[in-house]
């Protein structure tokens, strides 16, 4: 046995990880998605509202600390989404450096899957060739005698 017998290790240690990242990522996704309905909703909520036409002042000012309210809503929706649009592309570039490193090591066990099947198929043509050798061999010495 070859002293590489430590790469399909690897390569499932990879694959493993590789997995947990791709999950990592759904799970940002998801996030991303919920916070951009949120921003939406937020959206929507400000777009629909008057201007103050209030005929007391009191009324006025409650008007406006509610837009005020909405607007501020509307910036902290914004940044939840903005942060997780932010958490997706980390992902993606977790995910981009785990499949290189997995991609790395399948490359060198399918090399080394390449080597040990041509070390193999050398060997048994070589035992081909001796047999063939011991057979012309012997049937020289028969007809030599």
């Amino acid at each position: 046995m070859s002293g590489r017998n430590w790469i399909p290790t690897v390569l499932r240690a990879r694959q493993a990880q590789e997995d947990l990242v791709a999950q990592g990522l759904a799970v940002a996704r998801r996030d991303a998605g919920r916070a951009a309905d949120q921003h939406a909703e937020q959206v929507a909520r400000v777009a629909a509202m008057l201007l103050p036409e209030s005929q007391s002042v009191p009324a006025f000012h409650a008007s406006l600390a509610a837009q005020d309210a909405a607007v501020a809503s509307l910036a902290a929706a914004r940044n939840r989404l903005l942060f997780a649009e932010s958490r997706v592309a980390g992902k993606v570039v977790e995910l981009t450096v785990a499949a290189r490193s997995r991609r790395t090591v399948e490359k060198l066990y399918e090399r080394h899957q390449d080597e040990q099947a041509t070390a193999a198929s050398e060997l048994a043509q070589r035992e081909l060739d001796e047999v063939s050798i011991s057979r012309h061999g012997a049937r020289l010495r028969r007809a030599a005698r």
